[in-house]
């Protein structure tokens, strides 16, 4: 376990920056190293302009995490990429740059299209093993996109929504809050 001293050895050339996210995210630290985080910033004079930067760049931080979980979803082509060509060899390399990126929700949609692409191709080979006529069967595999996509657009992105506004609480402008002061 680590020292009070060694801590504090430690703590003395980390940038201030780096400090204020120890204090902030208390939670994920020790007690120990919750306080000795808070003596090292008490220690050290910081002016309110450092602190509007910290809360600025948390604000951005935040808003690019909601934009890549909310606003930025698959395209309607990948969309359909990913549920006709679900074979991962195709679909690694768009699915490495959406991780690469921070993009969780089209990481999230890529696999749920290619799952279901999967799911409704498999069945619609069963059908033909079955004796059923190639034109139903490529209907069936083609017309299963579209529930794929409905229950994609008013089922999971919906609970994405929801899942963050949980997270993050009621996200509401300022004009709105005033407004709803007066």
């Amino acid at each position: 376990m680590v020292s009070k001293d060694e801590l504090k050895g430690i703590y003395a050339m980390l940038p201030t920056e780096k400090l204020m996210e120890i204090i902030d995210n208390k939670f994920g630290y020790t007690e120990l190293a919750v306080s000795v985080a808070f003596e090292e910033l008490a220690s050290r004079s910081i002016s309110e302009e450092e602190i509007k930067k910290y809360k600025f760049k948390q604000l951005e931080k935040l808003n690019k995490y909601i934009k890549n979980n909310i606003s930025h979803d698959l395209a309607f082509a990948e969309k359909n990429l990913f549920y006709f060509l679900f074979i991962p060899l195709f679909t690694f390399p768009f699915k490495h740059g959406f991780k690469e990126k921070g993009y969780q929700l089209k990481v999230r949609q890529a696999n749920y299209y290619a799952i279901l692409g999967f799911i409704f191709f498999a069945m619609a080979s069963w059908f033909l093993y079955r004796g059923m006529s190639n034109l139903f069967v490529l209907a069936f595999w083609l017309g299963g996109f579209i529930p794929a996509y409905l229950m994609d657009e008013f089922f999971n992105r919906q609970r994405q929504i929801r899942k963050l506004q949980k997270l993050f609480g009621s996200l509401q402008p300022e004009e709105s809050r005033g407004e709803q002061d007066a």
